[in-house]
């Protein structure tokens, strides 16, 4: 099935991620990663009215009145809905422990009618697999619980109260609506099953307290040993310590405040949501939780791209979370391909996620992102520990040039559209390869070396300069050498033919994309090339400005004609620009993007991919990483410049 692609809220422990909906659904839940695999298709919690056929009111349907909060200072979801017709009040609180990977769903409910009721609970899940015919599902009798599995992989559903039916495929959902399940069969292979719990009555303004328990391992004896364990912990007590850790992990990072609740509330909310983005196990950094598993509208987001990651740890860095940034530039190593490249993109545990072609400004990116590092802690050892890496990155970067321009040869672009010869990827190639200098003499490389990479970037340099800027337009140009047309010849008369691989394969591409995009500002920020004083660098932004400005809801888009879901503004574009203005100390200009970015969030806190062009409402990818590091570095840097 199609699932939603809005996550509204996301809990976990970084080995499970957790996805809801505003209405309290569980729609997606990742582990031992948190990029994969993903294991329900469909769970649904619900009332019934015992003795009465066909009662079951799944809590996530529109006849319930939801509203949903994080428990303040930490990633815990309360979500309450409410049912004046049935006078029903249930308040929904999830949380996943800490160290055990076992998600936990309290439900409180309250009689708010005038009327005795007498309830049962219901419980229907549905698993996903790659390989359909061997979805299987059990019920275990002596521990009570749904155990949904396939190989490698056990997820139990169960609870500390007896188990009242239950069912095991044969058209389950249906079967808990109409609240009589049958459990003819214990094991079998179908991928669903449900289960009923007696509640008892509950007399008009009293409550009754329901516990469920979600429980992952690689064994079935594993999983069994973590249900016996929930039905004898303490509820109350887990709570109480899943609270305190996350509050400690926020008083562990770096505080920071304005004075505004919503912007401090907003900061808080980003660190918490970079803990849940950064694999436990690995240290990799996922960009955003899966939001299209059939590829029906983007090519996917649970993975890691060394292009977000650099900004990521930067903002790591910026709230004091630099252990973080220590794990994952180690997990960048493990993943570094021999000839000293980075590929598009990674699962967390390290391995080549599907991809469609290099994007070389990850390579100087992540090398740029390993200097950045040292120079914020000044560690040494780091440094040192990143050395043969930054080597091996560096001398790919020099030899992947093309001869005629000067810049890097041909690949795709940072918003992977277009392969070409792009500003944007130029600049980071020189940031990699200044970086890489750089850290050679802090180490004490060579003196050869350190010349030979200085005088590349110097190389580099000349050649966006060359090629890339326009006198007659006022501004740099986003690529040469481009391919507009990837499926068949250059729609432009003004081509060339380029070799595209060793292997004496050539393509046509246009000479000059002239489009404005705000990934020009990678000249200057962050990557340095030219200094942010640069009149060239001055007229670039007041081009993207002009031109990508969304009116009428404001914030700035990420090219011209860009029709991506519609074409709408960007929460990254916009704090890109604010960077800008930090550094040219036009604070108040920055502050006027900041709070735009900072309006843009859910309602949980959440920072968006894009906000719609029409309303300013969030309309994709929710949370996304990259967006909430560019809110903490304009946060930071407006708030150590005075400014807020």
């Amino acid at each position: 099935m199609t699932k939603t692609y809005f996550n509204d809220a996301i809990i976990g422990n970084s080995s499970m991620l957790v996805c809801l909906t505003r209405n309290g659904e569980l729609t997606r839940l990742f582990w031992p990663h948190i990029d994969y695999p993903q294991h329900f298709d469909k769970m649904a919690t619900g009332i019934f009215y015992t003795g009465h056929k066909n009662s079951t009111s799944w809590f996530y349907e529109d006849n319930w009145h939801h509203s949903q909060y994080y428990v303040e200072d930490t990633n815990i979801l309360k979500t309450v809905c409410e049912d004046n017709g049935k006078g029903l009040r249930v308040e929904q609180t999830d949380f996943v422990l800490k160290d055990k990977d076992v998600m936990v769903r309290r439900y409180i409910i309250e009689n708010i009618g005038a009327n005795e009721v007498d309830l049962g609970f219901v419980q229907y899940s549905s698993t996903v697999s790659t390989t359909p015919e061997l979805r299987s599902t059990l019920f275990d009798f002596n521990v009570d619980a749904l155990i949904h599995y396939r190989h490698n992989y056990y997820i139990s559903i169960s609870s500390d109260s007896e188990v009242l039916q239950f069912q095991l495929g044969n058209n389950a959902f249906d079967s808990a609506r109409y609240t009589e399940l049958n459990g003819y069969d214990c094991i079998g292979m179908m991928k669903d099953g449900a289960m009923s719990f007696n509640i008892g009555k509950i007399a008009p303004g009293d409550k009754k307290s329901f516990n469920l328990y979600i429980c992952a391992s690689h064994t079935l004896k594993g999983v069994k040993q973590l249900v016996r364990l929930c039905r004898q912990m303490n509820v109350d007590e887990e709570y109480e310590k899943t609270r305190k850790y996350w509050v400690d992990f926020l008083k562990n990072s770096r505080s920071l405040s304005t004075g505004d609740k919503n912007i401090d509330d907003l900061y808080k909310r980003s660190i918490l949501v970079f803990k849940l983005m950064a694999d436990e196990q690995t240290g990799g950094l996922l960009a955003s939780a899966e939001i299209d598993e059939g590829f029906t509208r983007c090519g996917r987001y649970a993975y890691c791209w060394g292009r977000d990651a650099a900004f990521i740890t930067s903002a790591l860095d910026a709230a004091g979370l630099t252990e973080a940034v220590d794990q994952f530039y180690r997990w960048a190593v493990m993943t570094q391909d021999d000839d000293g490249s980075w590929q598009q993109r990674y699962h967390m545990d390290g391995n080549l996620a599907p991809s469609w072609g290099l994007q070389v400004d990850e390579t100087g990116t992540l090398i740029w992102g390993m200097l950045k590092h040292y120079e914020v802690t000044g560690n040494i050892d780091f440094l040192k520990s990143m050395w043969d890496s930054i080597k091996k990155g560096v001398e790919f970067l020099t030899r992947f040039i093309d001869n005629d321009t000067g810049l890097p040869a041909p690949s795709y672009d940072l918003w992977e559209e277009r392969v070409g010869e792009h500003t944007y990827s130029s600049a980071a190639v020189y940031g990699g390869i200044k970086a890489g200098a750089e850290a050679a003499r802090i180490l004490g490389a060579s003196r050869e070396i350190v010349e030979k990479w200085e005088k590349a970037a110097s190389d580099m340099k000349a050649s966006i300069e060359k090629n890339l800027w326009r006198d007659e337009a006022g501004r740099f140009i986003r690529s040469v050498r481009t391919k507009l047309n990837p499926w068949g010849s250059e729609h432009s008369p003004y081509t060339t033919i380029i070799k595209v691989n060793e292997k004496g394969y050539f393509r046509d591409v246009t000479l000059e994309d002239w489009t404005i995009d705000v990934s020009l500002l990678g000249v200057s920020i962050p990557f340095g090339v030219f200094d942010i004083k640069d009149e060239r660098v001055r007229k670039t932004v007041e081009a993207i400005e002009r031109a990508l400005t969304s009116h009428p809801v404001g914030g700035i888009k990420r090219y011209e004609n860009d029709n991506y879901i519609g074409g709408n503004p960007w929460v990254l574009a916009t704090l890109w620009v604010a960077l800008y203005y930090i550094e040219t100390k036009e604070y108040d200009k920055a502050k006027d993007y900041f709070k735009w970015a900072a309006k843009s969030c859910t309602a949980l806190g959440l920072l968006p991919e894009q906000v719609s062009k029409d309303n300013g409402e969030p309309c994709w990818v929710i949370p996304l990483t990259w967006s909430h590091a560019m809110y903490v570095l304009v946060l930071s840097g407006l708030k150590e410049a005075g400014a807020l």
